[in-house]
């Protein structure tokens, strides 16, 4: 992005979103849940948790970008990556996997939000009515489709 004046930023709004996303896979879905970790454990405790989080997130991130750079270029999806790994199973169980974090992950959402809803306002609702609040809350995040837009979303 250059100005008039031909300088370029040094750091733009697409910069921006995409360090979001990276804070985001360095300290993944468990960083929800960890006001009511500090609350529960300590801050010393909850602090490990969280370093803890950290790096095996990021040691996941790292050795993914490994492989994907000796990949050869036909390697696009996890799929390809688990059938360019370990043939037709590798695909399998990839896919499969990945299914189930696609499915399980709204469901943390929606059971941790929930929870920390019903701590934060107690004895204003129950649960059941915190998930279902959460559920809807979360439709409009569902609906974009890349994460490239949905870092504004998943800032606020």
């Amino acid at each position: 992005m250059s100005t008039a004046n031909g300088k370029s930023a040094f750091f733009t709004v697409e910069d921006t979103k995409a360090s979001f996303n990276l804070f985001c896979c360095v300290c993944g879905i468990g960083s929800l849940a960890m006001p009511s970790n500090y609350a529960r454990a300590g801050p010393v405790f909850a602090s490990i948790a969280l370093a803890f989080m950290i790096f095996a997130n990021t040691y996941a991130t790292l050795k993914l970008s490994k492989v994907m750079l000796v990949a050869p270029s036909s390697v696009k999806t996890y799929g390809d990556l688990g059938e360019w790994a370990l043939g037709k199973w590798g695909r399998f169980f990839t896919v499969v996997s990945q299914m189930g974090v696609c499915l399980l992950v709204p469901c943390a959402f929606l059971v941790l939000g929930s929870t920390l809803l019903d701590v934060l306002f107690p004895d204003s609702f129950s649960q059941i009515f915190w998930i279902i609040f959460m559920a809807l809350m979360v439709i409009p995040v569902c609906l974009i489709p890349t994460l490239k837009e949905s870092a504004g979303m998943a800032f606020a």
